[in-house]
């Protein structure tokens, strides 16, 4: 499957509305949150892997338009996010993916639109309980 180039959309800030005081918020920008469900068709889910919601910013339309399913649209895009960034050092220094590893296959996916922009949400698989770029943490079992 060829990667499809994708960004990971930025979560608003929901803290003003809940009257939550701006000095408990984090400052940096979250682009999804683990989910605190439990998923019983995922094997390891809560001891070794976690689902993390995220919004992904594609134009799926014109990869529909080419003959792809929307399925095959959103594995090429966690292959995209998989992929570890251009490494400033040169070769010396392996980089690792700014997300993480997401498994191959999302668990779940939907199209959404939101103030006439279309994204995808998806639910993706991760192997890391606590990340720096998601809300929350991952619930043990």
């Amino acid at each position: 499957m060829d990667k499809i180039e994708c960004t990971l959309m930025k979560l608003e800030n929901y803290s003003a509305a809940l009257g939550i005081p701006m000095a408990n918020v984090d400052k940096k920008a979250k682009y999804g949150l683990y989910s605190n469900s439990y998923f019983h068709g995922i094997r390891g889910f809560g001891k070794k892997c976690w689902v993390v919601i995220v919004n992904i910013d594609v134009d799926y339309d014109k990869y529909i338009s080419q003959g792809l399913s929307l399925e095959q649209v959103v594995e090429g895009c966690i292959g995209h996010l998989n992929s570890p960034p251009k490494s400033k050092y040169g070769k010396r220094r392996k980089r690792k993916p700014s997300y993480g590893v997401f498994r191959d296959k999302p668990y779940q996916f939907r199209t959404k639109e939101k103030n006439g922009v279309k994204y995808i949400q998806a639910h993706l698989v991760v192997e890391n309980r606590k990340r720096k770029h998601f809300r929350g943490q991952g619930i043990q079992t």
